[in-house]
């Protein structure tokens, strides 16, 4: 079954899907439509095109409806009749897309394996790194929490210069490692914003998603 995980929220959904499929199944599934498909096209590479295609696939499991995805000119997502809100987040052999219908929503996947200690310095305060260092063998698990949180947070703000060490900071204890939930703040130009966030861990990938109240965002 491709869609590992259906998770209903407050006004929203998270969805996510394993790609087992070869091409021409995920080509029957995404039910292209005829500006998809010239997109489609312009794909060269074959692990994106099935990261492209099962994107649209899931994207119909969720809403039950073909929706065309189009960008803004920062690369962040829109469904081309304005609603659900979507974030979408991908790595190897997976892709996640959550929908919220009143907030900006940010979600960011990664595998449990991949190991992102040579780049901490590149993500992370110092504040924060003295702080994964506490942790027993300078967790990996709490760097990819923070990285994913970080990825999250910045899909739901409409900026786009912004530095990932100091812009934003991921507050996380004992106590989100029990239940879930932390917290992240974004430090932007005139305030700063609190933000609920959450993860969970499913099929050996980390999921950290979160929403962020109505933001203007120009095309």
């Amino acid at each position: 079954m491709p869609l590992l995980l259906h998770k209903e929220i407050e006004n929203g959904e998270i969805g996510l899907w394993k790609i087992t499929e070869e091409i021409d199944q995920l080509l029957h599934l995404a039910k292209l439509s005829e500006p998809d498909l010239v997109n489609y096209s312009e794909i060269s590479a074959l692990h994106r095109k099935k990261e492209w295609l099962a994107t649209r696939a899931l994207l119909i499991q969720l809403i039950k409806k073909q929706v065309q995805i189009k960008y803004f000119n920062d690369g962040k997502p829109y469904l081309e009749n304005g609603l659900p809100n979507i974030s979408i987040s991908h790595t190897k052999g997976f892709v996640s897309i959550m929908l919220h219908q009143t907030a900006i929503p940010g979600i960011d996947i990664e595998h449990l394996s991949r190991q992102v200690g040579k780049v901490a310095s590149r993500f992370l305060s110092s504040e924060e790194m003295d702080l994964c260092r506490q942790r027993e063998e300078y967790s990996n698990f709490h760097l990819l929490l923070h990285w994913c949180a970080k990825e999250a947070i910045f899909k739901m703000v409409p900026y786009s210069n912004i530095e990932f060490s100091t812009d934003m900071q991921i507050l996380i204890n004992d106590s989100s490692l029990v239940t879930g939930s932390f917290c992240g703040i974004f430090n932007g130009s005139v305030s700063q914003d609190y933000i609920p966030l959450n993860y969970i861990l499913v099929d050996g990938i980390v999921m950290v998603w979160g929403i962020l109240g109505e933001l203007n965002h120009s095309t």
